[in-house]
């Protein structure tokens, strides 16, 4: 499955129209599919030379506008965030409008931990001493969100953290920001950009700017008419891929490989992924079936140009259950039936 993204943003903020040129204009019902870069993926089907080559995708969907209770929604179903903020026109303010996103996100799970005490406290006071530890998490947590933070600042360990698991705590999602400005401030955004980053400072998220407009006409155009139309409003190459791949950095997510003359594919997984849990991501019959893996990297792919010419040489590796995956690994699973 790809990962889940939710574009949220306040009204005008332009993220309908960043949606629309992360997907080319090629979405249905506001939900559509972006391929994610990888020049790992070009260089191996240079190499191999297959009939079909496939990059990993993510899952787009744009928040649904009007109440806030359908922004929460879409944002509690996704893996990752994209909060869109804007800094084009008067009156712009994209930090004050970050702050908004967050606060409605931290209310919204300040109502669903405060549900899920009124339950806990209960059965502690009828006698479960078992649901002590998820009473006094869930307290912790309502004291923190009650005081303005979020669940992205808020500190757990996993024993913690895996009492909040069933809620589906919306402000704990990995997020994406983008900065959504106007051709005068960039390439890089200006002031108000970076006052963005000094807010979001310490939380681990990728702060971006990017024209969403300008982004949606380049994408219209013939390539070298897009190229000379970017040159005239210096604006940075590839800010669309760069958002893509922030995503799937984001969501925790490396990407491996398989390579032959059918197909050149990337494929998404989890770090630390064990390899028949990899296996299952291609088909879900590979994780059962599974009997080892012949691992190689692309560097070394490219220059003997075929699996088959490593596995003749004797330079796959050959790998276990135990095995986890690495990024850039380029696989080929054995599988039984």
């Amino acid at each position: 499955m790809p990962v889940e993204v939710a574009i949220v943003g306040q009204p005008g903020s332009g993220k309908t129209t960043l949606f629309r040129a992360l997907t080319g204009d090629r979405s249905s019902d506001g939900v559509g599919m972006v391929d994610v870069p990888d020049p790992r993926l070009e260089r191996l089907a240079a190499a191999v030379g297959p009939r079909r080559v496939v990059p990993a995708q993510v899952r787009v969907v744009d928040a649904p506008p009007g109440s806030r209770a359908r922004r929460i929604a879409a944002a509690r179903e996704a893996d990752v965030v994209i909060e869109v903020l804007r800094s084009f026109g008067i009156d712009r303010d994209p930090a004050s409008e970050l702050e908004e996103i967050e606060l409605d996100l931290a209310l919204a799970d300040l109502a669903t931990v405060e549900r899920r005490l009124e339950t806990v406290g209960r059965e502690v006071r009828a006698g479960r001493k078992e649901r002590a530890a998820e009473l006094s998490v869930l307290e912790r947590v309502r004291e923190h969100l009650d005081a303005g933070g979020t669940l992205a600042t808020l500190e757990l360990d996993a024993s913690s953290a895996g009492f909040l698991e069933p809620l589906f705590p919306v402000s704990a999602k990995p997020r994406v920001v983008v900065v959504n400005v106007g051709d005068d401030l960039l390439p890089d955004g200006g002031e108000p950009v970076r006052r963005v980053r000094e807010l979001t400072a310490g939380r681990g998220w990728p702060v971006l700017a990017v024209d969403a407009q300008l982004e949606l006409e380049l994408g219209r155009l013939d390539p070298a008419d897009a190229r000379e139309l970017r040159a005239t409003y210096d604006a940075p190459e590839a800010s669309l891929d760069a958002t893509a791949r922030a995503v799937w950095e984001a969501g925790g997510l490396i990407t491996f490989f398989t390579a032959g003359e059918p197909e050149v594919r990337a494929w998404p997984c989890r770090r630390d992924t064990p390899a028949p849990v990899a296996a299952g991501v291609i088909h879900s019959d590979f994780e059962k079936g599974f009997i080892r893996a012949e691992v190689t990297s692309v560097d070394e792919l490219v220059a003997a140009g075929s699996m088959e010419a490593l596995r003749a040489a004797g330079r796959l590796r050959v790998e276990g259950r135990d095995y986890r995956l690495r990024d850039g690994d380029v696989v080929y699973f054995r599988v039984g039936r």
